[in-house]
């Protein structure tokens, strides 16, 4: 049987190792959304006046980090709208 002094030192080390990866989790969840956010400004300044659908938020909310890397990487190449468009519907594949 445990002590009063032995559970509440493994609950506070569980709290810790909890705490330490809420962290971790809220850090890459914030550089997703940092990217997310970038890929959304970069839509905009590459193809001036396109209002990205709602059907494409949301594509690009399922991306990974790679693959929104790869995404803005693409924009420098694609010349029309339909080139992105078609980019994001071969991932679907």
């Amino acid at each position: 049987m445990r002590t009063m002094a032995q559970i509440d030192a493994w609950y506070d080390a569980e709290m810790d190792k909890a705490e330490r990866k809420g962290k971790l989790e809220g850090k890459l969840e914030g550089k997703l959304q940092g990217k997310l956010e970038s890929a959304t400004r970069a839509i905009g300044v590459k193809f001036q006046g396109y209002v990205p659908t709602e059907n494409m938020m949301s594509q690009l909310a399922a991306l990974n980090e790679q693959q929104l890397d790869d995404f803005i990487v693409g924009l420098f190449s694609w010349q029309v709208v339909a080139q992105m468009e078609e980019w994001l519907k071969s991932l679907d594949s």
